[in-house]
């Protein structure tokens, strides 16, 4: 098993959820993740998820695979797989964000759509967020 820290982000579209289904997800995450050292934040917007992962590189790379096949969500996009040294949410096995409370100087992700972001602006968001620390989201 690797254990090189790995920083992956990815944005997919939500396919019909409810918000039981997203708490389902978050649930899951805070009880699975733990044991395999996967630290990060989920963000849901108003059609889309914007999510990253921190932990070694084995967990994250299976991890990954689970969450493109899972039906919950379509379009699944990689928008960064890169080495850390220092993860950002190094306290939250799986931080979860409804994605309303900071104003981000672009219309289409203060409405909470992802869908094009880039990877640049990705990472900005979830620095901003890590950033707030221990404020309630």
């Amino acid at each position: 098993m690797s254990l090189q820290l790995r920083r992956f982000i990815y944005v997919s579209e939500k396919v019909g959820l409810s918000e039981q289904d997203v708490a389902d997800i978050v649930n899951v995450s805070n009880q699975n993740n733990p044991s395999k050292d996967i630290t990060g934040c989920l963000l849901e917007g108003s059609n889309s998820f914007l999510q990253i992962l921190e932990g070694p590189s084995d967990a994250i790379k299976s991890l990954y695979k689970a969450i493109s096949e899972d039906n919950r969500h379509t379009n699944v996009r990689r928008l960064c797989d890169e080495p850390l040294n220092t993860r950002l949410f190094s306290d939250w096995s799986m931080k979860s964000d409804n994605y309303n409370q900071m104003e981000w100087g672009d219309s289409a992700l203060n409405a909470g759509n992802f869908i094009n972001i880039s990877a640049d602006a990705a990472k900005n968001i979830f620095s901003r967020i890590s950033e707030q620390g221990e404020s309630s989201f």
